[in-house]
Protein backbone atom coordinates (compact mmCIF):
# COMPACT_ATOMS: atom_id res chain seq x y z
CA UNK A 1 0.00 0.00 0.00
CA UNK A 2 2.69 1.98 0.73
CA UNK A 3 4.79 1.60 -2.74
CA UNK A 4 1.42 2.73 -4.35
CA UNK A 5 1.09 5.89 -2.97
CA UNK A 6 4.70 6.63 -3.21
CA UNK A 7 4.02 6.07 -7.20
CA UNK A 8 0.98 8.22 -7.24
CA UNK A 9 3.07 10.88 -5.25
CA UNK A 10 6.35 10.79 -7.80
CA UNK A 11 4.32 10.96 -10.44
CA UNK A 12 2.13 13.71 -8.83
CA UNK A 13 5.42 15.66 -8.42
CA UNK A 14 6.72 15.35 -11.95
CA UNK A 15 3.40 16.61 -13.65
CA UNK A 16 3.38 19.61 -11.48
CA UNK A 17 6.83 21.30 -11.06
CA UNK A 18 6.03 23.34 -13.79
CA UNK A 19 3.02 24.39 -13.21
CA UNK A 20 3.69 26.07 -10.23
CA UNK A 21 5.51 28.90 -12.28
CA UNK A 22 2.06 28.71 -13.90
CA UNK A 23 0.18 29.61 -10.72
CA UNK A 24 -2.32 27.26 -8.31
CA UNK A 25 -5.34 27.78 -6.65
CA UNK A 26 -7.40 25.98 -3.52
CA UNK A 27 -10.69 24.99 -3.36
CA UNK A 28 -13.02 23.37 -1.20
CA UNK A 29 -15.68 20.86 -2.62
CA UNK A 30 -19.02 18.55 -1.15
CA UNK A 31 -20.80 15.86 -2.88
CA UNK A 32 -23.91 14.05 -2.35
CA UNK A 33 -22.91 10.60 -3.80
CA UNK A 34 -25.57 7.90 -4.76
CA UNK A 35 -23.81 4.71 -5.14
CA UNK A 36 -24.71 0.85 -6.54
CA UNK A 37 -22.27 -2.10 -5.44
CA UNK A 38 -23.83 -5.50 -6.38
CA UNK A 39 -22.33 -8.57 -4.00
CA UNK A 40 -21.82 -12.09 -5.61
CA UNK A 41 -23.39 -14.48 -3.11
CA UNK A 42 -23.95 -17.99 -5.19
CA UNK A 43 -27.31 -19.28 -5.35
CA UNK A 44 -28.50 -16.90 -3.05
CA UNK A 45 -31.72 -14.29 -4.15
CA UNK A 46 -29.94 -10.87 -3.63
CA UNK A 47 -30.62 -7.57 -5.10
CA UNK A 48 -28.50 -3.90 -4.80
CA UNK A 49 -30.64 -1.11 -3.63
CA UNK A 50 -29.28 2.44 -4.55
CA UNK A 51 -27.47 4.26 -1.24
CA UNK A 52 -27.47 7.88 -0.99
CA UNK A 53 -24.45 9.56 0.93
CA UNK A 54 -25.10 13.08 1.68
CA UNK A 55 -23.18 13.85 4.26
CA UNK A 56 -19.14 14.13 5.19
CA UNK A 57 -18.07 14.40 1.65
CA UNK A 58 -15.33 17.06 1.45
CA UNK A 59 -12.28 17.16 -0.62
CA UNK A 60 -9.69 20.23 -0.54
CA UNK A 61 -8.07 20.24 -3.83
CA UNK A 62 -4.88 22.01 -5.51
CA UNK A 63 -5.41 22.88 -8.79
CA UNK A 64 -2.72 24.16 -11.05
CA UNK A 65 -3.61 25.47 -14.72
CA UNK A 66 -1.33 25.16 -17.16
CA UNK A 67 -3.18 27.18 -20.05
CA UNK A 68 -7.02 28.20 -20.64
CA UNK A 69 -7.53 24.89 -21.60
CA UNK A 70 -5.49 22.06 -19.68
CA UNK A 71 -4.82 21.41 -16.16
CA UNK A 72 -4.27 19.19 -13.44
CA UNK A 73 -5.71 18.93 -9.73
CA UNK A 74 -4.54 16.87 -6.47
CA UNK A 75 -5.87 17.23 -3.14
CA UNK A 76 -6.93 15.42 -0.49
CA UNK A 77 -10.78 14.13 0.63
CA UNK A 78 -12.46 12.49 3.36
CA UNK A 79 -16.16 10.06 1.75
CA UNK A 80 -18.28 7.82 3.14
CA UNK A 81 -18.92 5.09 0.30
CA UNK A 82 -20.59 1.68 0.68
CA UNK A 83 -22.91 -0.72 -0.28
CA UNK A 84 -26.85 -1.75 -0.06
CA UNK A 85 -28.23 -5.46 -0.37
CA UNK A 86 -31.52 -6.95 0.06
CA UNK A 87 -31.43 -10.87 0.45
CA UNK A 88 -34.94 -13.07 0.15
CA UNK A 89 -34.97 -16.50 1.48
CA UNK A 90 -37.01 -19.27 2.85
CA UNK A 91 -36.53 -19.74 6.66
CA UNK A 92 -38.21 -22.59 8.89
CA UNK A 93 -39.28 -21.34 11.97
CA UNK A 94 -38.68 -23.01 15.62
CA UNK A 95 -42.63 -24.89 14.48
CA UNK A 96 -41.78 -26.29 11.23
CA UNK A 97 -43.19 -23.51 9.13
CA UNK A 98 -41.57 -22.37 5.82
CA UNK A 99 -41.63 -18.23 6.29
CA UNK A 100 -40.51 -15.71 3.52
CA UNK A 101 -37.94 -12.92 4.64
CA UNK A 102 -36.85 -10.03 3.15
CA UNK A 103 -33.15 -8.82 5.35
CA UNK A 104 -31.13 -6.01 4.13
CA UNK A 105 -27.47 -5.97 4.85
CA UNK A 106 -25.74 -2.54 4.69
CA UNK A 107 -21.93 -1.97 4.43
CA UNK A 108 -20.14 0.93 4.06
CA UNK A 109 -16.58 2.52 5.31
CA UNK A 110 -15.06 6.31 5.24
CA UNK A 111 -12.59 6.52 2.83
CA UNK A 112 -9.36 9.20 2.90
CA UNK A 113 -8.57 9.76 -0.82
CA UNK A 114 -5.49 11.21 -3.00
CA UNK A 115 -6.61 12.27 -6.62
CA UNK A 116 -4.77 13.46 -9.35
CA UNK A 117 -6.79 14.23 -12.31
CA UNK A 118 -6.23 16.19 -15.61
CA UNK A 119 -8.39 18.97 -16.87
CA UNK A 120 -8.93 19.39 -20.49
CA UNK A 121 -11.66 22.31 -21.61
CA UNK A 122 -11.75 26.39 -20.79
CA UNK A 123 -10.44 27.05 -17.26
CA UNK A 124 -11.77 30.78 -17.77
CA UNK A 125 -15.13 30.10 -18.36
CA UNK A 126 -15.22 26.86 -15.31
CA UNK A 127 -16.71 24.43 -18.24
CA UNK A 128 -14.30 21.36 -18.46
CA UNK A 129 -13.88 17.63 -18.26
CA UNK A 130 -11.32 16.19 -15.67
CA UNK A 131 -10.15 12.28 -15.85
CA UNK A 132 -7.72 10.69 -13.47
CA UNK A 133 -7.28 8.33 -11.27
CA UNK A 134 -7.91 8.61 -6.82
CA UNK A 135 -6.10 6.16 -4.32
CA UNK A 136 -8.23 5.73 -1.41
CA UNK A 137 -7.89 4.27 2.02
CA UNK A 138 -10.68 2.79 3.70
CA UNK A 139 -10.27 3.73 7.20
CA UNK A 140 -13.53 2.79 9.09
CA UNK A 141 -15.98 0.15 8.59
CA UNK A 142 -19.66 -0.56 9.36
CA UNK A 143 -21.92 -3.40 8.56
CA UNK A 144 -25.68 -3.14 9.61
CA UNK A 145 -27.71 -6.09 9.31
CA UNK A 146 -31.59 -5.37 9.79
CA UNK A 147 -34.29 -8.40 10.14
CA UNK A 148 -37.66 -6.68 10.56
CA UNK A 149 -37.11 -4.66 13.71
CA UNK A 150 -33.90 -6.61 15.18
CA UNK A 151 -30.50 -5.03 13.94
CA UNK A 152 -27.26 -6.48 14.23
CA UNK A 153 -24.04 -3.83 13.95
CA UNK A 154 -20.29 -4.18 13.56
CA UNK A 155 -18.28 -1.23 13.34
CA UNK A 156 -13.91 -1.07 12.94
CA UNK A 157 -11.34 0.82 12.29
CA UNK A 158 -9.00 -0.09 9.34
CA UNK A 159 -11.02 -3.55 9.18
CA UNK A 160 -10.48 -6.34 6.97
CA UNK A 161 -13.75 -7.25 5.65
CA UNK A 162 -13.39 -4.34 3.01
CA UNK A 163 -10.10 -3.70 0.45
CA UNK A 164 -8.58 -1.14 2.86
CA UNK A 165 -6.71 0.07 0.06
CA UNK A 166 -8.75 0.88 -3.14
CA UNK A 167 -7.76 2.62 -6.28
CA UNK A 168 -10.89 4.09 -8.70
CA UNK A 169 -11.07 5.60 -11.78
CA UNK A 170 -13.40 8.41 -12.11
CA UNK A 171 -14.31 11.40 -14.87
CA UNK A 172 -16.12 14.61 -14.21
CA UNK A 173 -17.83 17.02 -16.08
CA UNK A 174 -17.56 20.82 -14.48
CA UNK A 175 -20.15 23.66 -14.80
CA UNK A 176 -19.99 27.43 -15.15
CA UNK A 177 -20.91 28.06 -11.68
CA UNK A 178 -18.87 24.95 -9.92
CA UNK A 179 -21.06 22.40 -9.37
CA UNK A 180 -19.94 19.32 -11.03
CA UNK A 181 -21.16 15.74 -11.95
CA UNK A 182 -18.37 12.86 -10.80
CA UNK A 183 -18.72 8.99 -12.29
CA UNK A 184 -16.15 6.64 -10.47
CA UNK A 185 -15.58 2.99 -10.35
CA UNK A 186 -13.56 1.37 -7.68
CA UNK A 187 -10.85 -1.27 -9.49
CA UNK A 188 -11.20 -3.81 -6.74
CA UNK A 189 -14.15 -5.54 -4.64
CA UNK A 190 -15.52 -3.28 -1.65
CA UNK A 191 -15.56 -6.42 0.21
CA UNK A 192 -12.70 -8.80 1.12
CA UNK A 193 -14.61 -11.37 3.18
CA UNK A 194 -16.37 -14.42 1.63
CA UNK A 195 -19.74 -16.06 3.89
CA UNK A 196 -22.20 -13.78 6.55
CA UNK A 197 -24.38 -15.59 9.32
CA UNK A 198 -27.55 -13.47 9.33
CA UNK A 199 -29.43 -12.42 12.54
CA UNK A 200 -31.96 -15.52 12.42
CA UNK A 201 -28.98 -17.65 12.04
CA UNK A 202 -29.24 -17.89 7.95
CA UNK A 203 -25.59 -18.74 6.57
CA UNK A 204 -24.61 -16.95 3.09
CA UNK A 205 -21.36 -18.71 2.69
CA UNK A 206 -20.43 -17.53 -1.00
CA UNK A 207 -21.87 -13.80 0.17
CA UNK A 208 -19.22 -11.43 -1.03
CA UNK A 209 -17.37 -13.84 -3.45
CA UNK A 210 -17.73 -10.51 -5.49
CA UNK A 211 -18.64 -6.67 -4.81
CA UNK A 212 -17.84 -4.24 -7.29
CA UNK A 213 -18.91 -0.85 -6.64
CA UNK A 214 -19.69 2.67 -8.46
CA UNK A 215 -21.13 5.95 -8.07
CA UNK A 216 -22.23 8.75 -8.99
CA UNK A 217 -21.75 12.29 -7.45
CA UNK A 218 -23.03 15.67 -7.65
CA UNK A 219 -20.77 18.35 -5.96
CA UNK A 220 -20.08 21.88 -5.70
CA UNK A 221 -16.56 23.60 -5.86
CA UNK A 222 -15.78 26.71 -3.72
CA UNK A 223 -12.69 29.10 -4.62
CA UNK A 224 -10.82 28.96 -0.94
CA UNK A 225 -7.25 30.77 -1.70
CA UNK A 226 -5.82 32.85 -4.78
CA UNK A 227 -1.50 32.36 -5.29
CA UNK A 228 0.64 33.40 -7.48
CA UNK A 229 -0.47 34.36 -10.79
CA UNK A 230 -2.80 37.19 -11.16
CA UNK A 231 -4.00 35.81 -14.51
CA UNK A 232 -5.27 32.46 -12.84
CA UNK A 233 -7.06 34.79 -9.93
CA UNK A 234 -8.63 36.59 -12.65
CA UNK A 235 -10.06 33.59 -14.39
CA UNK A 236 -11.04 31.55 -11.49
CA UNK A 237 -13.18 34.72 -10.30
CA UNK A 238 -14.93 35.26 -13.65
CA UNK A 239 -15.61 30.92 -13.14
CA UNK A 240 -16.59 31.11 -9.95
CA UNK A 241 -18.10 34.73 -9.33
CA UNK A 242 -19.38 35.88 -12.39
CA UNK A 243 -23.22 34.99 -11.19
CA UNK A 244 -22.94 36.85 -8.08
Amino acid sequence: MVKHFAIIGCFFLLCSSSAFSQGYYLASAGESIFSVGTVDAGDADIRPVLRWSPVFNFQEQLHFDFSHSFGIYTGLGIRNVGLISKVDYLFTDDVGGTLQKTVTIKERSYALGLPLLFKLGDMKEGVYFAAGAEAELMFAYKRKIIDENTKNKTSRWFDDNVNIFNPSVMAEVHFPKGQYLRFKYYLLDFLDYKGIKLIDGMELPEYGDSSPLFYIAFGTIHLNKKEKDVEVQESIQTAYFRSK
